[in-house]
């Protein structure tokens, strides 16, 4: 029998009961009401990463829905989608709103006789439950758990004064997280104000003696700098060993619009052409929609290897991080319409060259706006830091309460 690494003992010092073996089914009640098309509840989705959130912050736009019988999910119930590509299941609270309603793939629940906080993080996290999980879900191809087959399987559970104890140290960490995830998005916030008024030139700095610098010029990209394509190296090319490099997919996912340190190596050697200057502006030349392809990265790092679909671009004229908070927020918009295609878009260099931008001709204008926003991505980095340590924190934990 597993026991955690990690107990609470009762107030007066004793050591709690064993955990006992229950059936899921005597610890939850379903909850089933559902709703009509004319229901204007919000529309709720669960994931692994982020919870419960509403489904036009998980998607980013709209989502067109006919939500004829679809689930009420109340404020402190517990929702899944039991449906899985493999076989995880995640289980989470409604902590967002009083009352939102989720699809009817999701079945919700609250519980009778346990602490649903602990129960879920139990379901989570607990690596015998998990396993009875994925082996209880149905199908061959896509999994299904449905709410019947997870009443019928046993968890071991602490007794209720344990679970307080449980719940109380738990919800303390997740309210610094939540605490540290709302300071993260002010300061987003802030920087995106800043941006706004920097790049409509509502503000301007002026040059350490006090003088006016002189006006934004404006001009075709094409006519500020120069493109190439990287180096045709893709993923196969990764290694633990050898030059920095960057593929266009990390744009995505790993750099935002400065990188000053690299994460991949390789082994590849490539033409001198294709080594990184600092400064070098890289653009992926395609993506899976318009609004991800309009993206780019300032790489501070020299001696890097570009590659993967990227346009790199490089200048004199223009500082290269001013450059990428250009293209990301200014010219955001002009390079989307420019990108071609369906279900993989395209850009190139020489639609890249037509786009017209304003920009800071002085070099020290430019170093003081790049300098003002990079202080800004400190911090912001700082506290994404921040937040990514306690949430391992948490992890850590979890792993030692429900082994």
């Amino acid at each position: 029998m597993n026991v955690p690494k990690l107990r609470f003992k009762a107030d007066d010092g004793s050591e709690f009961p064993e955990w006992e073996e229950k059936k899921i089914g005597d610890l939850i009640e379903i909850y089933d009401e559902k709703v009509n098309s004319d229901c204007e509840l919000p529309i709720l989705t669960s994931s692994k990463k982020y919870g419960i959130q509403y489904q036009n912050d998980h998607f980013g736009r709209e989502q067109l829905h006919d939500i004829s019988g679809y689930n009420v999910l109340p404020y402190g119930y517990c929702t899944y989608r039991n449906r899985s590509d493999g076989t995880d299941f995640t289980f989470n609270i409604n902590t967002l709103c009083e009352r939102g309603i989720v699809s009817k793939f999701y079945p919700v629940f609250t519980s009778k006789t346990t602490d649903l906080y602990v129960l879920a993080s139990l379901l989570n996290n607990e690596k015998s439950t998990v396993k009875k999980i994925a082996y209880t879900a149905k199908g061959t191809g896509q999994k299904v758990l449905s709410i019947t087959d997870l009443q019928n399987i046993n968890v071991r559970i602490p007794c209720v004064a344990e679970q307080e104890k449980i719940a109380s140290f738990l919800s303390t960490i997740d309210e610094i997280i939540q605490s540290t995830e709302s300071e993260l998005t002010a300061w987003q916030e802030r920087k995106k104000g800043v941006m706004q008024k920097i790049f409509n030139r509502e503000v301007r700095f002026k040059a350490d003696d006090g003088s006016e610098f002189p006006e934004w010029e404006e001009k075709e990209i094409g006519k500020v700098g120069t493109f190439i394509k990287g180096a045709a190296l893709s993923k196969a090319d990764i290694s633990d060993t050898g030059t920095p490099f960057v593929l266009y997919g990390e744009l995505y996912t790993t750099y935002k619009e400065i990188a000053y340190t690299i994460k991949r190596k390789t082994e590849a050697v490539v033409a001198e052409k294709y080594y990184s200057k600092i400064g070098d502006v890289v653009i992926p030349t395609s993506g899976e929609s318009p609004e991800e392809i309009s993206t780019a990265t300032c790489i501070m790092v020299p001696n890097v290897i570009l590659a993967g679909d990227l346009n790199i671009f490089r200048s004199s004229i223009i500082d290269g991080r001013i450059m990428s908070y250009i293209l990301n927020y200014q010219a955001k918009n002009k390079i989307a319409t420019i990108a071609q295609g369906k279900s993989i878009v395209h850009i190139q260099a020489k639609e890249l060259s037509k786009i017209r931008i304003k920009f800071p001709i002085d070099v020290e204008e430019q170093r003081k706006i790049a300098d003002c926003l990079s202080s800004l991505d400190d911090v912001i980095s700082q506290i994404q830091a921040e937040l990514s340590a306690w949430k391992e924190f948490k992890k850590g934990l979890l792993q030692q309460m429900f082994v």
